[in-house]
């Protein structure tokens, strides 16, 4: 399979348990995902029934639209598994923190957590930081972008 594609990058960034994830991907990943399998499951239920529960064209469609919608479902959790878990990685505590999701109001608090602490700096025992080649990147242009803020202000 060819890991620089589409689907390769599909995969990398929505179902690896794998490596980090910092807050704002974490946030607009699990929007995408929560929208495009509620846009989907509207689909399904217009395109067999019509928007009128039980009136299915013909009786085995119910059983089609039950297995999508399964698989849906199944997709769309284990993407949020996933992201959640890396996401947990980016704080430096072990996915089984995710666990905490379970347990009414302290998956509230866990979840505000995760959306609102920053990753740990630098490398965690999870892998690199993911945004660690900005600061690098923003340190290597910074002189450049000094020389041309002197050059354009001290013209004569």
């Amino acid at each position: 399979m060819d890991n620089n594609g589409f689907f390769g990058c599909l995969l990398r960034k929505y179902f690896s348990c794998s490596g980090r994830l910092n807050r704002k991907p974490y946030i607009y990943r699990t929007i995408a995902v929560t929208f495009v399998s509620l846009a989907l499951a509207m689909f399904l239920f217009y395109f067999f029934a019509g928007f009128q529960p039980g009136n299915y064209k013909r009786p085995d469609y119910k059983w089609v639209h039950f297995g999508l919608l399964v698989m849906i479902m199944v997709i769309t959790i284990w993407s949020g598994f996933s992201l959640g878990i890396r996401r947990c990685h980016d704080v430096d505590k072990s996915g089984w923190w995710l666990l905490l999701g379970v347990l009414p109001y302290i998956n509230v608090a866990w979840g505000l957590y995760l959306i609102c602490k920053r990753g740990t700096i630098g490398r965690n025992r999870y892998g690199d930081d993911p945004i660690q080649n900005d600061y690098d990147r923003i340190e290597d242009i910074a002189p450049d972008l000094k020389q041309q803020h002197d050059n354009f202000f001290n013209r004569k």
